[in-house]
């Protein structure tokens, strides 16, 4: 299987407990990412220790860990994540997380094949630990979000639901802090 030329990004902060199934569906992709990136948000608490293993039981070079020497928040940790990226697309999950396994596939071949897409997400679903995402996928409509849209409500509330062109000059927004 060709890995897809997608970074992902996993911003960390004292998930020790849960990044083991947010990596267990990136390693269970039908199309998995060139490469993921851990970043331990100054945790503090045996999490950068946990990522490190994590990276250690995989082939080598395909899990990164960057720690941050300090907690500054998961959008500092994305755009520190999205810094390393060598790969032309990022993809970001969260470390209490989890994707669908043909979210990738679905999601890079739809931006491989229109060009002009310069950042696509889809819907989402809650689901209780440890539970992964397996519903069957149904017909694949795109809609085009106008900035009109953008201006008067938050589309792409969730990062986890995203997939961008790395080369965008746009970054999270630094110093946020999200409510937990």
């Amino acid at each position: 299987m060709d890995a897809a030329p997608v970074s992902a990004v996993i911003p960390c902060y004292r998930c020790a407990s849960t990044i083991g199934r947010a990596v267990g569906s990136i390693a269970a992709q039908t199309r998995r990412p060139a490469e993921v990136i851990l970043v331990d948000d100054g945790s503090g608490d045996g999490t950068l220790e946990r990522l490190r293993a994590l990276a250690a039981s995989c082939a080598p070079g395909w899990i990164r860990v960057v720690a941050l020497p300090e907690n500054r928040g998961a959008a500092d940790a994305r755009n520190a994540g999205w810094a390393d990226a060598t790969q032309p697309y990022l993809a970001f999950l969260d470390a209490d997380d989890a994707w669908h396994p043909r979210k990738v596939e679905l999601q890079y071949g739809y931006m491989k094949e229109h060009p002009e897409v310069a950042l696509c997400a889809h819907r989402h679903e809650i689901l209780d630990a440890p539970q992964v995402p397996d519903r069957p996928v149904g017909e694949i409509a795109a809609e085009q979000v106008s900035r009109t849209s953008l201006l008067l409500s938050n589309n792409f509330f969730a990062p986890t639901m995203m997939m961008l062109k790395r080369e965008l000059p746009q970054r999270f927004l630094a110093g946020c802090r999200e409510i937990p």
